[in-house]
């Protein structure tokens, strides 16, 4: 039996990185775990088998092509990723290793090394949310989908920093809409006082058509998309709502940090993935699918679906020479069966029925 390949992981002992390095040592990887901290990338190292760590900056291309020699993949959770962009890629990359990243910052296209692998965005959004179109689309013609993220969490610094670099970085369109093969600019409105499936009370949704769903409704030859993102809580929207009155990143963010810790106060944190498509059957019969997810960890969804993307790859399941996207060659089935395997009391609901409502885009809401 060969020796099992050689797991590196940015980022390891964090909130993500931890979650996708306990996935990776439970499918029998060795892992070397990766931060600057010795100290707590060593604690994680003696809780898992074949494991061990070492000091990187991820920022600094020398350290990380150190810490990527004899690694086979590298699985990046390190952030902020959009302060971070290319480095951790390129530097992966040139010292020979298969790059995972659960983010990636940058937008720009690349041809990877044509004996390299490299998936961006495995994690919850962009990843999962990715995957929905995907599951609830397959097989359907004249397909219609609205799908929504809604979340009541405490945002950790580097969380809260990505999310606020994300928002000037051509993440997407605000009140836009998929329509026949093209973005429509300002075709929705926001919807205050909405009740979603799965959420216990009423939130205010926000559309925002990002390129992740875009790049799905063009490949999938979607008739309509749409996109919704909610926070269930006053305290962060009120931060996010004048943070582009401040040129201060860091400093929103730690405030980012505060309001979303004052909202969860006294309440159960959620995080939930909900989407609709109606279509057509093969027969021409209109249907009506729906998919829920609800776990009370952002950061461990986000982990699971790194780590089903670095374990794709280890196994030579994806083609080198290619800079994948995550939702595109990670498997719906794969990663829900992971998220039931790994997240303890995570909720995973798919339902499909015959509609007698014509083919439109459903607002997903009820």
């Amino acid at each position: 039996m060969g020796t099992a390949q050689l797991i590196g992981v940015l980022g390891g002992y964090g909130a993500v990185g931890s979650v996708a390095a306990r996935c990776l040592a439970a499918d029998g990887f060795r892992l070397r775990i990766g931060g600057r901290s010795a100290a707590r990338g060593a604690a994680l190292a003696a809780e898992l088998a074949d494991t061990a760590a070492m000091v990187v900056d991820a920022a600094d291309a020398a350290s990380i092509a150190r810490f990527s020699a004899g690694c086979d993949v590298v699985l990046n959770c390190a952030g902020p990723a959009y302060e971070l962009g290319v480095l951790p890629r390129q530097a992966v990359l040139a010292a020979g290793a298969d790059y995972v990243d659960v983010m990636d910052g940058a937008a720009e296209a690349f041809s990877p090394p044509a004996d390299r692998v490299t998936v961006l965005s495995a994690g919850l959004l962009p990843g999962l949310s990715g995957l929905l179109p995907r599951l609830l689309t397959a097989g359907l013609s004249e397909a219609c989908f609205a799908g929504y993220y809604v979340t009541l969490g405490t945002f950790t610094h580097t969380g809260a920093m990505d999310y606020l670099l994300s928002m000037d970085r051509g993440y997407g369109t605000a009140l836009a809409e998929w329509r026949d093969g093209s973005v429509v600019p300002g075709a929705l409105d926001v919807e205050p006082d909405c009740s979603i499936v799965g959420i216990p009370r009423r939130v205010t949704a926000y559309p925002y058509l990002t390129t992740e769903l875009v790049r799905q409704a063009r490949h999938l030859g979607l008739k309509a998309a749409r996109w919704y993102n909610a926070f269930d809580g006053e305290h962060g929207l009120r931060v996010l709502n004048r943070s582009h009155a401040s040129g201060n990143r860091a400093a929103v963010a730690t405030e980012l940090v505060r309001a979303s810790a004052l909202d969860v106060l006294g309440r159960a944190p959620y995080h939930v993935l909900f989407g609709t498509a109606d279509g057509l059957s093969a027969d021409r019969i209109p249907m009506r699918r729906t998919a829920l997810l609800r776990a009370d960890d952002g950061n461990a969804l986000t982990g699971i679906v790194g780590a089903v993307a670095t374990r794709e790859v280890a196994r030579g399941g994806i083609a080198p020479g290619i800079c994948h996207e995550a939702a595109d060659v990670v498997g719906v089935d794969v990663v829900l069966d992971a998220i039931r395997q790994h997240l303890k009391g995570a909720v995973v609901s798919i339902s499909e029925s015959p509609s007698a409502a014509d083919v439109g885009a459903d607002e997903g809401v009820l």
